[in-house]
C-alpha cells in the first residue's frame, strides 16, 4: 500500500486511497484537518452538525432539553430522512 507524501507543491494521496469514492468529491480544510468525501457524505455530515446545533440552542434556551423537545426533534429528522429514501 503506498504511503502519503508531502512534497513541496503539496500532499499526494495514491489512488488506491480514494478507491471508495465514487461521482464527486468534496475536498476541503478545516483547522489541521484535510477532508476528502462524497458529496452524500458532506450532506449527511453538514446535516448532522445542524442537528446538533438546534438541540444545543434549545437546551441554551430552555436550560434543558424536555422529552418533547427531544421527540419534535426526532422526527424532524426522521420526516426529513422519509423523504430521501
Amino acid at each position: 500500500m503506498s504511503k502519503l507524501r508531502q512534497t513541496k507543491e503539496g500532499l499526494l494521496i495514491p489512488s488506491s486511497l480514494l478507491k471508495g469514492l465514487t461521482g464527486l468529491v468534496s475536498v476541503q480544510r478545516q483547522g489541521n484537518v484535510l477532508l476528502i468525501e462524497s458529496e452524500q457524505r458532506r450532506t449527511a455530515r453538514r446535516r448532522a452538525a445542524r442537528m446538533v446545533q438546534r438541540l444545543r440552542q434549545a437546551a441554551k434556551g430552555s436550560g434543558a432539553l424536555t422529552p418533547a423537545t427531544i421527540a419534535r426533534e426526532v422526527a424532524a429528522v426522521r420526516r426529513k430522512r422519509a423523504g430521501h429514501r
